[in-house]
């Protein structure tokens, strides 16, 4: 039996903000590290900012915008349609860095959760996000094997297609792992990241890409992706800060850029592309799909219509688990028997598995 897991935002509700409470963050971060004079980003980014300051006035700025037009992916819609492509750069690049710092930290004055029923704009002093949601935890524990070399491997017949920029998944895997794996020993065991020698073998597609990795333009070396995921230890965000800081510098000359590991579902680059295409390829294969957190916004309708339409002649039984769970998403995007679809509204404390899982 195939299982996929398809993951939405609500996925890592625990451990990252998620749609206006992203621009939030971003905000916070940023007001919380710069300097109060240059902390205005509703004016022209000052000139006299140094290499982290620079990538935190970018952070707070796309924020800002985030808000103001209700998601950052809005706002980076704009950007494309008016031709915007520097400003595009600085926001996936904005967007990757602030989401990698979220990762590494463990500031308690940027972490403090916050509750969408209960004072939704006020964040909770009495709880802080998850480093990485439990949940992927107790999914991984289930998930994970030992394969006959002895490396830690996902169950051959679990598949993953999310949404999600995050790392929640890579995080609760490396978990399991021994304490110095780096992130570059965990990507040989578990296949996230894309390879030019080709992506039948992803284990987890990431649609919107994910934050952490870059890439060098005209770079001689067979792969040329890298990351800012192991360049320091600490957890101070003054000190993930320094480490990282010459992606600002870096990314002006042109030698580095994140433009092909965030991406939009509206963007038909390379990279999206080979993503998407192995997605459709786990979704045709797939006997149990299990939707986690998603709410089918809009702008993907095109690339789920695409997904679901390999699901065609297929008694694929859906575990649909969400606060707004609703059958119509499904049966929109596929023709399938409502008695093989099972909607979860209550239950958000654990994913759901199903039996024989």
């Amino acid at each position: 039996m195939n299982i996929t897991f398809f993951l939405g935002a609500g996925a890592s509700y625990n451990a990252c903000p998620i749609l206006e409470h992203q621009g939030k963050k971003m905000i916070r971060l940023a007001t919380l590290y710069l300097p109060k004079e240059k902390a205005d980003f509703t004016k022209g980014k000052p000139k006299d900012l140094n290499d982290y300051e620079d990538i935190l006035w970018d952070i707070g700025c796309f924020g800002n915008k985030a808000l103001e037009y209700g998601t950052i992916d809005i706002y980076a819609k704009k950007l494309d349609l008016n031709g915007s492509s520097p400003e595009l750069h600085r926001l996936k690049q904005a967007v990757s860095v602030f989401l990698t710092v979220w990762q590494l930290t463990s500031d308690e004055g940027l972490k403090g959760f916050y509750h969408d029923s209960e004072k939704p704009h006020v964040s909770d002093p009495n709880r802080q996000y998850d480093f990485i949601d439990k949940r992927y935890m107790e999914l991984m524990a289930s998930a994970l094997v030992r394969a006959d070399n002895g490396h830690i491997k996902l169950r051959s017949n679990i598949r993953f297609v999310t949404w999600n920029y995050d790392l929640q998944l890579e995080s609760a895997y490396k978990s399991f792992c021994p304490d110095d794996q780096s992130w570059d020993d965990i990507s040989e065991t578990l296949n996230f990241r894309l390879k030019e020698s080709g992506n039948e073998d992803l284990e987890i597609c990431h649609l919107n890409g994910y934050h952490g990795f870059y890439s060098i333009p005209n770079s001689d070396r067979p792969q040329n992706e890298h990351h800012i995921m192991d360049r320091t230890d600490q957890t101070s965000v003054h000190e993930i800060l320094e480490a990282i800081g010459f992606v600002s510098t870096s990314s002006k000359r042109g030698t580095l850029h994140f433009d092909n590991h965030i991406n939009y579902a509206w963007e038909q680059n390379q990279q999206a592309q080979e993503i998407r295409k192995r997605a459709i390829e786990i979704f045709r294969q797939t006997n149990f799909l299990i939707i986690i957190g998603y709410s089918f916004p809009n702008f993907n309708k095109e690339i789920d219509q695409q997904l679901f339409s390999a699901l065609d002649n297929r008694e694929t039984r859906v575990i649909y688990q969400d606060p707004n769970a609703s059958k119509l998403n499904i049966s929109q995007l596929v023709d399938i028997e409502d008695k093989l679809i099972e909607l979860e509204k209550k239950n958000m404390k654990n994913f759901l598995l199903p039996y024989g899982f």
